[in-house]
C-alpha cells in the first residue's frame, strides 16, 4: 500500500487545490501548524485532560459508565464535569479512577466539546490557515459544529472503522460539511493514520450498520483501494463529510493524538432525523445514517 505524498502547506489555497478537494474529496498539507503551535496545543490539551481529571477528584466531576449494550468503541467510561460540555473519553476496561494525571493523558481516547476550554483551540479554530483554508476549499463560509480531539493510546487505540462522517449528523445539504484533521504527533501507518478513499465521496451516502462502531456496510466499499495519509505532527488532512475514511489500531509504542475540527456551511440547516434519513440514503431510498443503523439493530 502506497502512501499519499503530501506537499508543504502553502500561504494559500490555489485553484488545483480546489480541483483536487472537489475531484479526490480531501486535501493535505504538512507543516499547517509550525512546531511552536503544535506544542501549545499539546500542552493546551494537557492541561484540559488535567482540569477533567482534577474534577473527577475534587467532586465537581462525575463518571459516566457506558450503557451495558454499549458497542467496543463506545462501551469506555466518560469523564464529565458540572457546568461543562467538554468529556473526557476512555477505552474500553480503563478505569479513570485508578490513573495519575500522566497515565490518564497517554491512556484517554478522545475529548470532546474542548474548544472553550482554553484560548489556544479557541485561536486554532479560527485560524485563517484552518477554517479559512477548508472555507475556500467549500466555496463558502464555513462555522464551527464540533470538535474533538482523538488519540490512540500506545498498543490499546482502537481502529475506528471505514465511516462517513454525515452519518453522525442531520445537517443539509450534505456537501456544505467538512473536517480538518491536524496531527498533534507523527501518524503513520503503524500508529493509525487517516486512511480514506479518494474519490468515493462522488458516490453519495453509503449504508452504515453497527458493529464495534458506527461503519459501512462491508460490501459497499473496496478497502483494497484505500490510501493511508501519513501526516508528520502539524500536518493536516482536509476532508469533505462524503468521503470514506478510517483509521486502525495503534499496534505500536507510539500515540497518535490529533485534533477534528469539523465545520458546516454557513446557508447549511440542521433537519429532524425523519427528514435526514429521505436524503442521507442510497440510490434505493435505503436509509444510511448511524442513527438509523442504531434503530434498526
Amino acid at each position: 500500500m502506497n502512501t499519499v505524498r503530501v506537499e508543504a502547506c502553502p500561504t494559500g489555497i490555489e485553484g488545483r487545490h480546489r480541483e483536487q478537494y472537489d475531484a479526490l474529496g480531501y486535501v493535505a498539507f504538512e507543516g499547517l501548524l509550525s512546531c511552536e503551535e503544535v506544542e501549545e496545543a499539546r500542552q493546551a490539551l494537557s492541561r484540559v485532560v488535567r482540569s477533567m481529571m482534577e474534577g473527577l477528584r475534587l467532586g465537581t466531576g462525575h463518571i459516566e459508565e457506558a450503557l451495558p449494550n454499549a458497542t467496543k468503541n463506545y462501551a469506555g467510561p466518560r469523564v464529565e464535569r458540572a457546568e461543562s460540555e467538554c468529556v473526557l473519553h476512555f477505552e474500553a476496561g480503563v478505569d479513570p479512577l485508578t490513573l495519575a494525571d500522566a497515565k490518564a493523558e497517554t491512556a484517554f481516547r478522545k475529548v470532546h466539546n474542548y474548544q472553550d476550554e482554553d484560548p489556544v483551540f479557541q485561536r486554532l479554530v479560527a485560524l485563517p490557515k484552518v477554517r479559512g483554508f477548508l472555507s475556500e476549499l467549500m466555496g463558502e463560509e464555513m462555522v464551527l459544529k464540533d470538535v474533538m480531539a482523538l488519540s490512540k493510546p500506545p498498543f490499546i487505540g482502537s481502529e475506528k472503522p471505514w465511516h462517513q462522517d454525515n452519518a453522525y449528523f442531520n445537517w443539509l445539504p450534505l456537501r456544505s460539511l467538512g473536517t480538518v484533521w491536524i496531527a498533534l504527533d507523527d501518524a503513520t501507518v503503524d500508529n493509525g493514520c487517516m486512511h480514506v478513499l479518494p474519490g468515493q465521496h462522488e458516490r453519495g451516502p453509503l449504508r452504515h450498520h453497527h458493529t464495534i462502531d458506527c461503519e459501512i456496510v462491508p460490501d459497499r466499499l473496496d478497502a483494497s483501494e484505500a490510501v493511508p495519509i501519513e501526516l508528520s505532527a502539524g500536518g493536516a488532512l482536509f476532508f469533505s463529510a462524503l468521503l470514506p475514511h478510517q483509521t486502525p489500531a495503534n499496534a505500536s509504542p507510539a500515540r497518535r493524538r490529533a485534533l477534528q475540527f469539523q465545520y458546516r456551511g454557513a446557508s447549511a440547516h440542521q433537519v429532524s432525523s425523519q427528514e435526514y434519513s429521505r436524503v442521507f440514503a442510497e440510490a434505493d431510498g435505503t436509509p444510511a445514517s448511524c442513527a438509523l443503523a442504531h434503530e434498526n439493530g
